[in-house]
């Protein structure tokens, strides 16, 4: 008799965990489906979850551990591997020090557990130089916010009447906001608004659609707050008591360089609709705005969503039904420091103090010239636990430069990927459907932990966690890392909550730590150092930054002025863009994914592709000050003139060869990728 069973589980084919149900029969899984008790997806699954099974069988998982000899990585046992890892590791300290060792995790690992593993381990090894994706997605997103309100929020799109979408395309990228729920808006009267340069499947539902010139997000903002206070439309009641800064504000923002007359040669956005928009959304009540990477990955990400804050504050849409909703954290156990922390300052430290004191780590992005040039001090060694930072960082040639020059190179991943292909050493992950994990949902706004339960054993590979216990047993760590199993990790870490696993897991798989209270600030206040929003932190200015929100024109003139085609770079280029079928770099090797997208392509719009003599499908060369790169064009009206993108995650016309991470946010280190100047012209048979 077949032995079936049900199990409740997370997806993990992208960020956001939403609830699935895996059929497993004589102990393999044979079926998804999305979980219609799970609180955020409610049953809907995206392309990418309905083929989560297709990476459980791909051909392209890692089997075994491999080591490096004689230039081939070659198959060894867990026991070889793991001990080869430590005594290069032990080397390495001995030699040059514990700060010359990196330790990284990526997107790719996609759970919040493994970050505590990892720091742990480098605190024991003493090494500060613990960095994860967090220096490249999100946190920009989040120091604006909590700089200036004291926490992140998130929209609570089901029940506002208008909602903005700036510089996201939810119906696409990770944050799964189900297309039931775009088109629900419609059918209950609220309105869509969607800021982007692109065309997107979101923006084409869209009841208007702004193509914002890309970098020039803060001139409209401040354009949208000029007429919101020109014309008082602000919430009195909230600003009056809960806002710090709100007259130095209005006096800046209500000169009339920031009119939107003033900002339509920057935005391209004609000033009415700029006036349109700013009265419908201080008037609309509640209102809402979604934000992506869009709006953070520029070189002055921080100050715009900064500004962006203060924009959803001084309109009373903070903590509202159908506003931007504070989720509070879970009280999960920090497992991160068993020792003193490490004396050296983390890489980084000196560029972006704020990051790297805020998130406890070092700043990832300045690793290579850690590496090759030996700015602080020398890294020699470097683990990748769930990310390809060779592909995925800009300036992936200089970081692939780096990643050559290392002594040791260790890789944790799934299946074959770009950096396990340069390791030394490559340590088989196991699916999402074989481990256990906990999850806590306060990005999804909804105050739960989840569990992720194993459906099976693991067909190859360890769990992440487990790797990391293994390696520091082999490095004699065996007191500090006391766990036998993932579930007697996730007991630790929910010991505050008084839950275990197995409680849990008994409830479904989902776990209500709090309840929905709205307003918490009347309360609490907000948790900020004066218990208000702060429009101009001092926090900030105590650190040499301009506390002001407020863009300085002149640079965002220089930034996104039209130029001409006798400029050396006439061309704004757009990166990082998602597509459908995948997670960054991940998926392109599961044959029914692929077939969705198969190959990259340079949008550009027609008029500009005119002037280039450029047609649908030839090959162009795309320079920036960078790199360079050949991709196929795609003709298409959904771009603005001038304005060229490319998606990331591709191996071939990667679009982060022609990115820096030299143009950088000041705060968070965030690169510019969202307007890129550059050159396109058409590829002929002597270029």
């Amino acid at each position: 008799m077949q032995e079936k069973l049900e199990v409740p589980t997370l997806c993990r084919m992208c960020d956001h965990g939403c609830g699935i149900l895996v059929s497993v029969e004589n102990g393999k899984p044979v079926h998804i489906r999305g979980n219609p008790d799970h609180p955020f997806n409610k049953g809907w699954m995206c392309i990418k979850g309905k083929s989560a099974l297709d990476l459980f069988y791909a051909a392209n998982r890692l089997k075994t551990p491999l080591i490096r000899r004689g230039g081939r990585l070659l198959s060894a046992s867990w026991d070889e591997a793991l001990g080869h890892a430590a005594e290069r590791l032990q080397r390495l300290k001995e030699r040059w020090g514990p700060q010359a060792l990196g330790i990284y995790y990526g997107e790719g690992v996609g759970h919040q557990e493994i970050r505590y593993y990892m720091k742990r381990f480098a605190n024991v090894y003493g090494t500060p130089n613990f960095m994860s994706v967090g220096a490249i997605c999100n946190a920009a997103r989040t120091f604006g916010e909590v700089l200036t309100l004291g926490g992140l929020t998130k929209p609570d799109i089901a029940n506002a009447r208008l909602v903005v979408l700036w510089g996201a395309n939810p119906l696409v990228s990770h944050e799964p906001v189900p297309p039931k729920v775009i088109r629900r808006l419609g059918k209950s009267g609220a309105r869509l608004v969607v800021i982007d340069p692109r065309t997107t499947e979101t923006a084409a539902r869209a009841d208007l659609h702004l193509k914002i010139r890309p970098g020039t997000d803060a001139v409209l903002i401040a354009g949208m707050l000029h007429v919101i206070l020109r014309e008082g439309l602000w919430d009195r009641g909230f600003t009056g008591e809960w806002v710090s800064g709100f007259e130095r504000l209005q006096a800046e923002v209500s000169k009339p360089r920031y009119a939107p007359e003033a900002g339509v040669a920057l935005t391209g956005i004609e000033p009415e609709a700029v006036r349109v928009l700013a009265r419908e959304y201080a008037r609309t009540k509640p209102a809402c705005i979604f934000t992506g990477n869009g709006l953070e990955h520029h070189p002055s990400g921080v100050a715009k969503t900064r500004l962006l804050a203060v924009l959803k504050a001084v309109t009373g849409n903070l903590d509202v039904p159908g506003g931007e909703l504070f989720t509070p954290r879970p009280p999960i156990k920090d497992i991160t420091s068993p020792l003193p922390p490490p004396e050296a300052p983390a890489i980084g430290a000196r560029r972006f103090p704020i990051f790297c004191r805020a998130r406890g780590e070092a700043h990832a992005l300045s690793l290579p010239r850690a590496i090759l040039d030996e700015d602080p001090y020398p890294i020699k060694g470097l683990t990748v636990t769930g990310g390809n930072p060779s592909l995925q960082w800009p300036d992936s040639r200089r970081t692939r430069e780096a990643f050559e020059k290392l002594e040791f190179l260790m890789v944790v991943d799934v299946v074959d990927a770009p950096d396990s292909r340069l390791a030394d050493v490559v340590l088989p992950a196991c699916t999402f459907l074989e481990r256990d994990e906990h999850r806590s949902n306060v990005y999804l706004n909804l105050p739960y932990v989840t569990l992720r339960q194993a459906v099976v054993e693991p067909l190859y590979g360890l769990p992440d966690q487990m790797i990391w216990v293994k390696l520091a047993h082999a490095m004699g760590y065996q007191e500090y890392f006391p766990w036998k199993s993932c579930i007697e990790g996730i007991d630790e870490l929910l010991s505050p909550m008084g839950k275990t696993y197995a409680e849990i897991a008994a409830d479904g798989g989902i776990y209500a730590y709090d309840r929905r209270i709205y307003r918490r600030y009347e309360r609490e206040g907000f948790g900020t150092p004066s218990g208000k929003v702060e429009i101009y932190p001092k926090r900030l200015e105590e650190a040499g930054f301009d506390p002001s929100p407020v863009p300085s024109l002149e640079a965002e003139r220089m930034r996104a002025a039209e130029a001409d085609q006798n400029d050396p770079f006439p061309l704004m280029l757009a990166t990082g863009g998602n597509l459908l079928p995948y997670t960054h770099w991940q998926f392109r090797y599961i044959p029914r994914l692929r077939k969705t997208v198969p190959d990259p392509f340079l949008e550009i719009h027609p008029e500009t592709a005119g002037l280039l003599g450029v047609r649908d499908g030839e090959l162009v060369e795309v320079r920036t000050e960078t790199d360079v790169i050949v991709v196929p064009a795609m003709i298409t009206g959904a771009i603005r003139p001038g304005v060229v993108h490319l998606a990331q995650g591709w191996e071939t016309s990667n679009a982060n060869r022609l990115t820096s991470n030299e143009d950088a946010d000041p705060v968070s280190g965030f690169p510019n990728l969202k307007s890129v100047r550059c050159r396109v012209v058409k590829r002929t048979s002597s270029s």
